[in-house]
């Protein structure tokens, strides 16, 4: 593949960028941001992304000064034909077409799309999805991004370039040690395809054997798992059984006559419990006079002490009550007082208050009027400005009406029709015959026309030469009748040009320049004064609108001219609206303030109102109290004196409290007495117990009966079971599943050999990787010759799976890693083997590989440069096709040149 040329528009910064490619160096120069490296990325994008692509890729090419989607058209040699690659970048609307020269029929779409991968012998053209993975490796070390020309192009592994191709290169040219590579092909094919037999990248193959036999290994297992199960019901059923009749057994001979005989015991002992009964009930009959009375003396003395501790806190309740009252006058005067205070303050702040919002109200008609002013006087002046630019636009357009029509097209036209009047003057010049009078001793004439000595003329006609007045000569230049053609040729010319420019009404073609020029300089004029407003109506109207607000607001800050005046007694009021808005926020903040005093106020005086009327009410609850409690203090009085009166005084009570105590206490223990002696001969209730031993009976009787069922039962499971001899189906699941384990062994084996055998055989080949890695570092040492001139300069390994990796460079006797050198040397290392795998590869591409090289080498020191020359100058003259991209001025010309002469040319 060779790039021939290339067009951007609306790409980033290139409105519209037209550049042809050397086939052999092309050297690009500009300062730092003039769109050297865009240039590249827009070549890879067109060449190796979708049209439809979206994302990062795709925005990083739009363009933020110029209007439409990025448009990258590309020209290229490829298998032998010419194409022509056109991508417009719009997302799912991105378009593509691709045309070859010699068909003429364009291809659009997938179609367009499948061919261009097909050329550039890549896979496919990259789409969104694989963008930010894919599109980084695709062209490789074939693109030298800026700032990395001196990393190692190794460093990313066998995917970051074009790793199959370079290895049948290599072996096609390798001669017979490397040709052997195709029995190793078939060998490796083998190994995989028995391997894929069996296996997956995410595991065992469905359908496989080893699938089946796994399969079948899964049924054995199962197969024995059912059969154990069996067997372990058959166990458990019988054990089942056994348990079954040990129960009934236990029942039938010890639990059951057991209950029998304490059921008899039982009916012997309710006898004598019937008469120990019959004198607990005797005793219970006479302790209960000595209990009433015991209990009648307490409750009398407690109702002595209740009463006396009554009457003592209802006469220190007085005492307090009467005390309260005799202070209750000066502390309601005091409340009544307290509440006028606060009745005044709140009055106070609430003129406060309104003094304030007068205030408010006056500086927010004032903040509103001078914002007003402020915007009708923007208003005004954006009116203004319009109206000035509405009649730039309409001078522009007068003046761009004026000029003749001529488009970029049809001055390109004229360009090419001068080019080729100057191309045919020039065959013309070439063909002529040159005529110079060195020495003369008598007249000379040319066409008859004196010609004096040291005169020189060029003819492209047929002329004729006098030598004094003998001799004529006539004389014809060379060409013949391509020469005759060649003025045909030039008059056409000519007449065309004559012709395109009446056409156009212009003079020459720099007139049609210099015309273009000045309509492309109106047209931006008028660009950069934007589109016509719409309607200037709507601004008049905002304009008279605002008129009228001030003219409102005026009235009303007439009304408010008292207290204005009142303001601008204490200070004067500011004139600039953020004064105004500061001395607002104040007022604001004052008003907030003394809203705030005004609330705390109003509740202040609401707690004194309750703290007024809480106070007299409470005065006239407790004067009803004293009459309340002097009547309660009479009621326990009067209550004491009759209980005294009835029962005796206190000690009285006591002592007969004391005397039926005791007599109590003998009763009781007697009582307590006979219900031991009851309780040693068991429950109280007979019959009650004998109910729950017979109810224990029958459970057992009822027990008895369903261990029968379940023995039945379970007999019947256990030679359901065993109908199949569950031993003798484990022994045969078991046999199952040993023959099923042994075939899985024996494919897991042999798989896994076969897996050993593709590790040997990569070990193998990685012993035979120097016939990859030596023609690779041989093609290395050629570029480096005038580094390192005798023996082998530099070396690399080679990996089956990894690819080429360890490049290493010598330096005197000594081999050192690349990431040991030094960054010049690194420079010229990677140099060197991205030229060396172009060579390689450059057969596979028709013979040719686009380098390019952003920012790389032109600006390094004197030294290191010389050797980069020598090794570009040397690809070129091998046919590859190297592209330079430099922001160092000084090398736009001569570091171009210095590679085109070591190239030889």
């Amino acid at each position: 593949m060779r790039l021939l040329n290339c067009q951007l528009q609306n790409v980033r910064l290139h409105g519209d960028l037209e550049l042809n490619f050397s086939p052999r160096l092309t050297l690009i120069g500009g300062p730092n941001e003039s769109g050297k490296s865009t240039l590249v990325e827009a070549l890879h994008r067109a060449l190796f992304l979708k049209a439809a692509a979206t994302g990062a890729p795709v925005e990083a090419l739009q363009s933020r000064l110029h209007m439409g989607q990025p448009t990258v058209q590309i020209g290229f040699e490829a298998k032998g034909d010419t194409w022509s690659l056109r991508k417009r970048f719009s997302g799912s609307t991105g378009q593509v077409s691709l045309q070859a020269e010699s068909t003429g029929r364009p291809l659009t779409g997938p179609a367009a799309e499948d061919k261009l991968a097909q050329l550039l012998g890549v896979g496919e053209i990259v789409g969104s999805k694989q963008a930010g993975t894919v599109l980084p490796s695709r062209w490789a070390h074939l693109w030298v991004r800026q700032g990395l020309s001196g990393g190692d192009p190794l460093a990313n592994g066998k995917s970051n370039y074009d790793f199959d191709q370079l290895r049948l290169q290599l072996e096609r040219s390798g001669g017979a040690a490397v040709q052997q590579s195709a029995l190793d092909q078939l060998v490796e094919q083998r190994i995989e395809a028995a391997l894929a037999e069996n296996f997956t990248s995410r595991g065992t193959k469905r359908n496989s054997p080893l699938f089946a036999r796994e399969e079948a290994l899964t049924t054995a297992q199962a197969r024995l798992d059912l059969a154990l199960s069996r067997l372990s019901d058959y166990e458990e059923a019988s054990e089942q059984l056994s348990d079954l009749c040990d129960e009934l057994q236990r029942l039938q001979s010890q639990e059951l006559p057991a209950l029998l005989e304490r059921q008899k015991g039982l009916l012997e002992g309710a006898e004598a419990a019937g008469r120990l009964d019959a004198a607990i009930e005797l005793a219970h009959k006479a302790v209960e006079p000595i209990r009433l009375r015991h209990e009648a003396a307490r409750e009398t003395l407690q109702q002595l002490d209740d009463l006396q501790t009554q009457i003592d806190e209802k006469q220190a309740s007085l005492t307090t009550l009467e005390a309260n009252a005799a202070g209750a006058q000066a502390r309601e005067a005091a409340l009544e007082a307290a509440q006028q205070q606060h009745s005044k303050s709140l009055e106070t702040l609430n003129q406060q208050r309104k003094r304030l919002e007068q205030r408010q109200h006056l500086l927010l008609r004032l903040v509103d009027r001078t914002s007003t002013a402020e915007s009708l006087q923007r208003i005004t002046s954006e009116l203004t400005k319009l109206q000035q630019d509405t009649a730039q636009r309409q001078s522009l357009d007068q003046q761009l009406a004026g000029l003749p029509s001529i488009s970029k097209q049809a001055l390109q036209e004229l360009r090419g029709l001068e080019q080729q009047l100057r191309d045919a003057q020039t065959r013309q010049e070439a063909m002529a015959a040159g005529v110079k009078l060195l020495k003369a001793d008598q007249p000379v004439r040319l066409d008859g026309q004196p010609l004096q000595v040291g005169d020189a003329q060029r003819l492209s006609s047929v002329f004729q030469l006098q030598v004094g007045d003998g001799v004529v000569l006539e004389i014809a230049p060379g060409g013949g009748q391509a020469l005759e053609d060649l003025e045909h040729t030039v008059q056409n010319a000519k007449e065309q040009l004559a012709t395109r420019l009446s056409a156009l009404q212009v003079a020459s073609v720099a007139a049609a320049e210099e015309l273009v020029e000045q309509r492309t300089g109106l047209e931006q004029q008028l660009a950069a004064l934007g589109s016509a407003p719409a309607d200037l109506g709507e601004l008049t109207r905002q304009n008279d609108t605002l008129r009228q607000r001030l003219a409102d607001l005026d009235a009303e800050l007439q009304e408010l001219e008292a207290v204005r005046l009142a303001m601008e007694q204490e200070q004067p009021l500011p004139q600039a609206l953020s004064g105004l808005q500061a001395l607002q926020q104040q007022i604001n903040a004052t008003s907030k303030h003394t809203s705030a005093a005004v609330g705390a106020a109003d509740t202040e005086l609401d707690a004194a109102r309750s703290a007024l009327q809480e106070f007299q009410n409470q005065r006239i609850s407790e004067a009803s109290e004293i009459k309340v409690v002097h009547a309660e203090l009479s009621d326990r009085r009067q209550r004491l004196e009759q209980l005294i009166s009835q029962q005796g005084n206190r000690e009285a009570v006591a002592v007969k409290l004391a005397s039926e105590g005791q007599a109590r206490q003998q009763a009781e223990a007697h009582l307590s007495q006979l219900q031991a002696d009851r309780a040693a001969l068991g429950s109280q209730d007979a019959a009650a117990e004998q109910q729950r031993l017979q109810d224990a009976i029958d459970a057992l009787q009822h027990r008895q009966e369903q261990l029968l069922d379940q023995r039945g039962a379970a007999k019947q499971r256990c030679d359901t079971i065993s109908s199949d001899d569950p031993f003798a189906a484990v022994e045969q699941a078991r046999l199952q599943l040993e023959t099923a384990e042994a075939d899985h062994r024996q494919l897991v084996r042999l798989t896994k050999a076969h897996e050993l055998l593709r590790e040997l055989f990569q070990e193998a080949q990685a012993d035979l990787s120097s016939r990859y890695s030596e023609p690779l570092a041989r093609a290395i040492g050629d570029y480096l010759k005038p580094l390192v001139p005798d023996g082998q300069a530099a070396r690399l390994d080679y990996d089956p799976s990894k690819g080429f990796q360890g490049l290493q460079l010598r330096r005197g006797q000594e081999f050192y890693d690349f990431e040991a050198l030094s960054g010049g040397m690194r420079e010229q290392l990677a140099a060197a083997l991205r030229l060396s795998m172009a060579d390689v590869l450059k057969e596979a591409h028709d013979g040719c590989l686009p380098l390019v090289f952003d920012d790389a080498f032109t600006n390094s020191d004197s030294d290191r440069v010389d050797l980069v020359k020598r090794m570009l100058g040397t690809a070129v003259e091998r046919g590859l096709q190297v592209i330079l991209l430099t922001c160092d001025p000084n090398a736009y010309g001569s570091f171009a040149d210095q590679v085109v002469e070591l190239a030889g040319s």
